[in-house]
């Protein structure tokens, strides 16, 4: 019998939001969650059912209660 050691691929949408003055909004992760204490972009993970715009407009608005109007990819990573 054979293991897969491949876990699957979870996709995940993150922003990187700025203010009128150039500042970049973080988060930090809280007590009680892996990593806790790390400093984060807004962001979560794309349910199967949605695309990744989809993902960060509800992720954007469940976390910090705002509704993004635009935006588009800037980069993708994979590891």
């Amino acid at each position: 019998m054979t293991t897969s050691l491949v876990k699957p691929r979870i996709d995940v949408a993150v922003a990187v939001v700025f203010n009128t003055h150039g500042q970049v909004l973080w988060g930090c992760r809280p007590e009680g969650k892996p990593y806790a204490g790390y400093w984060e972009f807004p962001g979560g993970k794309v349910e199967p059912d949605e695309t990744v715009w989809q993902a960060l407009v509800r992720e954007l608005k469940e976390e910090l209660d705002i509704t993004a109007l635009e935006g588009g990819p800037w980069f993708r990573i994979e590891h």
